[in-house]
């Protein structure tokens, strides 16, 4: 699979987004990498089976996703996305916004297209 900047912004707002605010864990489990590692503003670190099951069981619904700043560099099979992102998530009834810098990192294998790492830092609201 050739890894085009386009495919890849693509995939983040088509598919990962789309997948968060739709609740579609069955898209997230295969977009996935096996070792997909989340990276929290506070340092803490989930996997994936973590973070499905906090999407399936812990009450997290996301309201809406808006992604600016995209900006992605393509190394080989590899690609960084960076971009600015305000969200509006609920968890248990508690709804909160978001504004973050993010780092998606995107790897091409075998099976398509699979979301490696992700990693954000809060921006001020």
């Amino acid at each position: 699979m050739r890894l085009t900047a386009e495919e890849v912004a693509r995939t983040h707002t088509e598919v990962f987004n789309a997948a968060l605010l739709s609740g579609d864990l069955d898209t997230l489990a295969m977009l996935y990498a096996d070792d997909y590692m989340l990276v929290r503003p506070d340092g803490s670190v989930l996997s994936k089976d973590e973070v499905l099951y906090g999407l399936r069981e812990g009450g997290l619904t996301f309201k809406s996703i808006e992604v600016t700043n995209v900006k992605v560099r393509v190394y080989g099979t590899a690609a960084l996305l960076t971009a600015e992102s305000l969200m509006t998530a609920s968890k248990l009834g508690q709804q909160a916004r978001a504004h973050i810098r993010l780092l998606a990192v995107y790897v091409a294998d075998g099976n398509g297209l699979r979301l490696a790492h992700f990693q954000s830092l809060l921006l001020p609201t």
